[in-house]
């Protein structure tokens, strides 16, 4: 009887582990705002359900090297809230809570300057959400209920422009440049494996006695 119900488990882990909750693609998550006689705005949705959002702003400073002929060095100027963590990556790129914690690109910060060269496409991730202070009101920057994306850009003659751009909400994160989601098990899944598993244990409890 042990071994009946040892394959059942095996059987509920191999199949429910490739259940994954996909979340979805957030319907203008992203969106450029242009020049405002500041810098150039990105404004990122960081509650899709009310339609909140936060964002940044790169404002042009000058050329780097000063004879370059076109303005390509720019201040990252982040809104005053909860804030978007925002990160230089590459196409295909996982946008996801791992990589973020393992400094595995390089982050944006204010008040920094970042080189964008002229007629280089470029891509930007986004990791944003609700309360990312601790108890003390710290900064942990791990947001709540978070939202991962992305934004494709180009620096067109010292002008920046947005070619493209993703946001995700409910999954673990997003591949730059697609709207291929990074899923996550379901927490149901998590209190099955968990029920089987008392079961098991008590299955195993009666035979002993």
């Amino acid at each position: 009887m042990t071994t009946r119900f040892l394959s059942i488990i095996g059987c509920l882990l191999v199949g429910v582990l490739h259940v994954h909750s996909q979340g979805y693609i957030v319907p203008n998550g992203v969106t450029f705002n242009g020049f405002d006689g500041h810098g150039y705005s990105v404004f990122v949705i960081q509650n899709p359900t009310n339609g909140d959002y936060t964002g940044f702003d790169l404002d042009p400073v000058g050329r780097t090297p000063p004879d370059s002929p076109y303005i390509n060095t720019y201040l990252f100027d982040p809104i005053a809230d909860e804030g978007v963590r925002t990160f230089l990556v590459s196409a295909n790129d996982h946008i996801s809570l791992q990589p973020i914690l393992a400094n595995s690109y390089t982050e944006l910060t204010y008040p920094n300057s970042y080189v964008f060269e002229d007629g280089s496409p470029f891509y930007v991730g986004f990791y944003t959400g609700y309360n990312p202070w601790d108890p003390h009101g710290n900064y942990t920057g791990i947001y709540t209920d978070p939202v991962f994306g992305w934004g494709e850009f180009v620096n067109s003659g010292g002008v920046i422009q947005m070619l493209s751009s993703a946001l995700e909400y409910g999954g673990g994160g997003i591949y730059a440049g697609t709207e291929d989601i990074i899923g996550v098990p379901e927490p149901s899944i998590f209190g099955l494996l968990s029920l089987a598993t008392l079961f098991l244990g008590w299955r195993l409890r009666r035979r002993s006695t």
